[in-house]
């Protein structure tokens, strides 16, 4: 069973959390989805839902079934980081059951050339609280409700076996081409620039994709800049509801 919470009403639109996280994550960002249909949930070995990752091919039945079971099709779906590899791959086998996709910073190093790399194996005993001010600054773990926190400490295995997961880090282009509804793929001005390549080799593979820009935010923009990105999401959303 997946755990999943739901605010709001009016379009669908599901969030799929990254690797070191979940749902519990998303609660920023579906508050400030005004006339949303806001859908979370814990993907398989993270948080609160049970199981454990195999390979990332279950992430994106457990996805199908989701919208599936929640009278959600077509929704729209917002995924960062590894959760984007999950939507995509979705976007390619079931088009159908999505409307509109926004990715951010998707976590596909393979399509930079070279073999696909997963986390460092020095960093397999980092904490919790490293890994979040990795991505999110020194001093951010103090800024973070209790439930984020516990996102974090609760998922560090889940991203150890998604990290071991190469296959996942990668994903055929050509299966993209067939995917014709829009696609935003967003990056912090923050982050790193291969975030910014893996976006455009992306762009190169759908056909209705376009790259936006979240000033000042890095790779969790739900956690530091939730206002401001989920204003780009919904009007997205919004005028990708309007062109169906």
């Amino acid at each position: 069973m997946l755990h999943r919470e739901e605010t709001g009403s009016g379009e669908p639109l599901v969030l799929v959390h990254g690797a070191w996280a979940d749902g519990r994550h998303w609660t920023r960002l579906a508050g400030e989805l005004e006339g949303l249909r806001s859908i979370s949930y814990d993907r398989r070995g993270h948080g609160r839902s049970g199981g454990r990752h195999t390979g990332i091919g279950d992430d994106v039945d457990d996805l199908a079934a989701l919208i599936e079971q929640t009278d959600a099709v077509p929704a729209h779906a917002v995924a960062g980081s590894f959760g984007g590899s999950v939507a995509l791959r979705l976007a390619a086998a079931r088009p159908d059951l999505l409307r509109s996709l926004s990715l951010h910073e998707p976590a596909l190093p393979g399509l930079l050339g070279g073999a696909p790399r997963g986390g460092d194996p020095a960093n397999d005993e980092i904490d919790a609280k490293s890994f979040a001010e990795s991505s999110l600054g020194e001093g951010a773990w103090d800024r973070l409700s209790e439930d984020e926190r516990e996102g974090f400490r609760a998922n560090g295995q889940a991203w150890r076996d998604e990290m071991a997961d190469t296959e996942a880090l990668s994903i055929d282009q050509p299966s993209l081409a067939a995917f014709e509804r829009p696609v935003m793929i967003s990056l912090g001005t923050e982050s790193p620039p291969f975030f910014r390549a893996i976006a455009e080799a992306l762009t190169g593979a759908l056909p209705r994709a376009e790259i936006r820009t979240i000033e000042g935010a890095g790779h969790l923009p739900h956690l530091t800049h939730a206002r401001e990105y989920a204003e780009l999401v919904r009007s997205f959303a919004t005028a990708a509801a309007v062109r169906r």
